[in-house]
């Protein structure tokens, strides 16, 4: 009934547009009573940024990407049917005859980037609403010239116009957000206290969400608001998916997402996150390294029970210690404005090259071909067989760490999500159960070093697993080294790769003279295959989609196909994602799963996340999501989409889809 009586209220305010002045609503009107232009820069990569310029005529205003009563936001048909990514500056909220409206005043300017093949024109159609007494929707041709054409100066501009943008990470945190029945209470702080709070909620599919009644006691905000369904009908707060919305405490404006029920007993989150770590251990990323420490506590059969405890204490003291350099990483780019989330240290091709490096390394280590120090300077070396010195144990359990940062584990995703949106002593200490999780089973060990004394006691047979681990690792660092293709080249990447695996090899045979000959002809092998594949090969044509047809993630696609009644697929993905890839072959590229996403209903949305993506950030901040993979299921018959566990289930996905789709008249509706 709510929604109804605000549907009536607004046709209520049109029609007294219409006795003051003209018809209340006015499509394809000429008049926008806005001036509107467009700058360019020149296309880079396919991508060109542009400036949309909107000038309202004074009592006009036009609309944010959730625009309350009444109106909508500005959107752009591109003639090539070129992709685009809108930011939007702060907002401004309105309230009139009892209706709340958001939106924008004066004048505003849009950045765009527009993803194109063209390089000379663009050309489309601008949709702009504009309102004051009466409406007006305005359709706009638009007209882009690019590349020489394009107007000058915009990177200046370009700058200017983002700051007034929400950052996606600085000084304001949500402390709380309590759920009670319909009516959602949520804390947050600012150190800068609020001089002019506002927050602008983003829409949640299925839900409409009240105007905030805002209550702000020194530096803390307490905000309340109710939820209703299509109809109108209260929705309890505690099955809302994670919210995404502004803040403003008016000096600084950011985007934040809350989770519902992040409420919960800081132990509660404490626990989940020392589960998390534990399962951690078990996850494809950190196989390399694990099997490092297997041959270490092989080594250790017929060690003492003191030298077995402290080299499994080293492990887990690097361990932790990672977690805290991860802790301490996380709360200097949140203080900056940065986003962030877990593993987004991968989308960096120069800690891409260092972690290739270091794996690189380590099978000379495992080889026992090399001594590694701490960058301490102590004199305890790391041992020839797969480190099982004190520092070659602490650099073990800190590598480890870093390995795993790309996976996302059960238990693991709900408390990092936690831990981001948290003050920074409560992000420390989750950070740190976290690191406690994830060397829980090195801790007990050295509780109980006797568990070594029962591994087969060393022999020939190391050898073999000597030489299986050493495979592990060199091919780790072969798949870290393609993970840099997209920014240096396959080039430079296959000559560079092919001479650290030459000469490793090469290295090799001076320790096995009875191999000697063969592997400096492998390592030849090696070199000459990698630099004329190099040369002659033709240019890489992208990552294939398999047997799925895949179209690119976004907001505006993922809306289209909803309203269109069709069921969605979204898979947020990225090359350095090993979860994700064992997603794709034990789960999504079965037989009877590509056979139910296939049907004509579906579509599939994917997003690729290898590189820092704001669209994408974006994307995984509205759902709760701080890393990947993250796939969900959305669709015409549910207000909420079904977000799966990042380790991908064959029946609970199936399941998702046929609960995503429409239901079928009933017998009832169909004789109404």
């Amino acid at each position: 009934m709510r929604m109804l009586f605000r549907s009536l209220g607004f046709l209520l305010l049109s029609l007294s547009a219409v006795c003051a002045a003209a018809p209340g609503w006015l499509p394809h009107a000429a008049d926008a009573h806005a001036q509107v232009t467009v700058r360019s820069d020149a296309p880079s990569d396919g991508k060109v940024r542009l400036l949309l310029d909107v000038t309202l005529d004074k009592g006009w205003k036009t609309y944010w990407r959730t625009p309350g009563d009444g109106g909508f936001r500005p959107t752009i048909a591109w003639a090539d049917n070129a992709a685009t990514t809108w930011h939007w500056p702060r907002p401004t909220r309105f309230d009139a005859a009892g209706f709340t409206s958001v939106g924008y005043t004066d004048r505003v300017i849009f950045p765009l980037v527009v993803t194109t093949s063209a390089t000379d024109r663009l050309q489309g159609t601008l949709t702009l609403s504009t309102c004051s007494n009466l409406c007006v929707v305005s359709t706009l041709p638009l007209d882009v010239p690019l590349g020489e054409q394009a107007t000058s100066g915009v990177a200046h501009a370009w700058s200017t116009a983002m700051a007034q943008v929400p950052s996606t990470g600085g000084r304001i945190a949500v402390t709380d957000a309590v759920a009670d029945g319909d009516t959602l209470t949520l804390t947050a702080t600012s150190p800068d206290g609020w001089q002019q709070a506002g927050l602008f909620f983003d829409n949640t599919p299925g839900v409409t969400l009240s105007e905030p009644r805002i209550n702000v006691e020194g530096n803390q905000l307490t905000a309340r608001l109710s939820a209703v369904d299509a109809h109108g009908e209260p929705v309890r707060a505690a099955g809302l998916p994670p919210l995404s919305l502004v803040a403003f405490d008016g000096v600084n404006s950011q985007q934040l997402s809350v989770a519902i029920g992040s409420s919960r007993a800081f132990w509660q989150t404490v626990a989940i996150a020392l589960v998390g770590g534990l399962i951690l251990n078990l996850m494809p990323c950190v196989l390399p390294v694990m099997g490092m420490k297997l041959a270490s506590l092989m080594t250790l059969a017929g060690s003492s029970r003191r030298q077995t405890r402290l080299r499994f204490l080293a492990t887990a003291a690097g361990m932790l210690f990672s977690f805290m350099v991860l802790a301490g990483v996380m709360s200097g780019l949140r203080l900056s404005g940065a986003w962030i989330g877990w593993g987004i240290q991968f989308q960096h091709p120069w800690f891409l090259a260092g972690m290739a490096i270091v794996t690189w390394l380590f099978c000379f280590s495992l080889a026992g071909m090399l001594t590694l120090r701490l960058p301490s300077g102590l004199t305890t070396r790391l041992a020839t067989a797969g480190g099982t010195g004190m520092g070659g144990s602490f650099l073990e359990g800190a590598f480890a760490t870093l390995l795993a940062t790309p996976c996302t584990a059960p238990f693991l995703g709900t408390a990092v999500a936690v831990a981001l949106a948290a003050p920074l002593p409560e992000l420390w200490a989750i950070f740190m159960a976290l690191g406690m999780g994830m060397s829980l089973p090195w801790l007990l060990v050295s509780l109980f070093p006797g568990v070594a004394r029962v591994m087969p006691k060393p022999g020939p047979w190391m050898g073999g697993l000597r030489a299986g681990l050493v495979a592990l690792m060199l091919g780790s660092s072969i798949w870290l080294m393609s993970l840099l293709v997209p920014d240096w080249g396959a080039r430079p990447v296959l000559i560079v790769g092919g001479a650290m695996v030459a000469f490793f090899l090469y290295r090799c045979a001076a320790r096995l003279p009875r191999h000697r000959e063969n592997l400096r002809n492998l390592a030849f092998a090696v070199v000459f295959g990698a630099g004329l594949y190099a040369f002659l090969a033709p240019a890489p044509v992208g990552r294939t989609s398999g047997p799925l047809a895949w179209q690119p993630l976004s907001q505006s696609a993922l809306d289209d196909a909803l309203k269109a009644n069709k069921r969605v697929l979204v898979d947020v993905t990225a090359d350095w994602c090993l979860n994700c890839r064992v997603n794709e072959l034990l789960v999504l590229h079965r037989p009877e799963v590509v056979d139910a996403l296939t049907q004509p209903d579906i579509v599939l949305l994917q997003g690729n996340w290898s590189r820092p993506s704001v669209e994408i950030e974006r994307f995984l901040s509205r759902y709760g999501a701080s890393g990947i993979p993250f796939n969900a299921v959305f669709g015409p018959a549910s207000s909420m989409p079904a977000v799966m566990s990042p380790l991908l289930n064959k029946d609970h996905l199936l399941t998702a889809l046929e609960r995503a789709a429409p239901r079928s008249p009933s017998k009832t509706d169909k004789e109404k």
